[in-house]
């Protein structure tokens, strides 16, 4: 079935919508929706992207933050607007997830939205406080089973962090108890005082505080160690075959935008991804570029759209 709708929103790429392709593009500001609040992961790549394609274009490429209901609120402003290259969306990780969380939807992440661009993923660190009496994988695990009722994991319900929390418990069988958080802010507050002993982070968020000596990394969630942190093993290393999981952020369009739009701005966003200034700022994040095609996007928007339904549904995670 989804292969169907991916085809059907590949498809929608070569809609017109009535509008005029022959016409220079772009001539107007560009406007870029973050369905987040300012200062996170999505909303630092969205304005490192319209930097650089505001030097290229000689146009004004704009960030819009329109936070709300886990990025819904500003995926649904792109979904409805004009389909005419002006309007794009920075889309995170709960663009995969959603669909199935939410009994109602006002789009459908595939059928409404054409993909542009895959900029990149940002993978996970399992953290725990200084306080905790482990130095590794090895010691929290034996520590999880000699106090079953000890371990509290934070987690941000229908983000990335909870089903990369609900697929480690799965997989690993630690005893936990999962403590969940409106956000991302008030969670690491509680690690770092101590009130919850680890949390599954995206590395953008934790990397600061494990250089500063407040909390240590026990593992990595993607399929390699990152840059940052090459002293510490991938989940995959030490044992949970399959597992990898992290956020991630691409550009979409709304359905029916032209496809000559859409080729001007995936040949730009990878471009711009070349950027020394964007490879090292990235870099320093522990956000991996990918920098792929539409096609490359819709695929991979595919599979964790399967990946994560799975998790919600062997966690028994009922949609709202």
């Amino acid at each position: 079935m989804r292969s169907l709708l991916i085809t059907a929103a590949l498809i929608s790429l070569t809609t017109v919508s009535g509008i005029s392709t022959a016409e220079k593009y772009p001539t107007e500001t560009i406007r870029i929706v973050v369905p987040f609040p300012p200062g996170g992961t999505t909303d630092i790549v969205a304005r490192a992207m319209s930097v650089q394609l505001t030097a290229k274009y000689k146009t004004p490429v704009m960030v819009e933050n329109r936070a709300g209901a886990s990025g819904i609120i500003g995926s649904e402003v792109v979904a409805r607007a004009k389909p005419d290259g002006y309007t794009l969306l920075m889309a995170g990780s709960p663009h995969s997830i959603n669909n199935s969380l939410r009994k109602k939807m006002p789009y459908d992440p595939i059928t409404s939205f054409a993909p542009v661009a895959l900029i990149g993923t940002v993978p996970m660190v399992l953290v725990v406080p200084q306080s905790l009496p482990v130095d590794d994988f090895k010691s929290f695990i034996k520590y999880a089973q000699g106090n079953p009722e000890a371990l509290k994991c934070g987690v941000v319900p229908g983000a990335a962090n909870q089903l990369a929390t609900e697929l480690f418990r799965s997989l690993s069988k630690v005893p936990m108890l999962t403590v969940p958080y409106k956000g991302d802010a008030p969670m690491f507050i509680d690690l770092l005082g101590n009130q919850i002993n680890c949390v599954i982070g995206i590395s953008t968020q934790v990397l600061g505080h494990i250089s500063d000596g407040r909390l240590k990394a026990l593992a990595v969630t993607s399929d390699k160690r990152l840059n940052n942190l090459p002293n510490v093993p991938t989940l995959q290393e030490l044992g949970m075959v399959g597992y990898e999981a992290g956020s991630w952020n691409g550009i979409f369009a709304p359905a029916g935008t032209p496809t000559d739009r859409i080729k001007v701005l995936s040949e730009a966003l990878i471009d711009a991804t070349k950027a020394p200034v964007v490879i090292e700022s990235f870099g320093r994040l522990g956000f991996q570029i990918r920098a792929e095609s539409p096609d490359k996007l819709a695929q991979f928007l595919d599979k964790e759209i399967t990946k994560w339904k799975k998790v919600i549904d062997d966690a028994n995670i009922k949609p709202e």
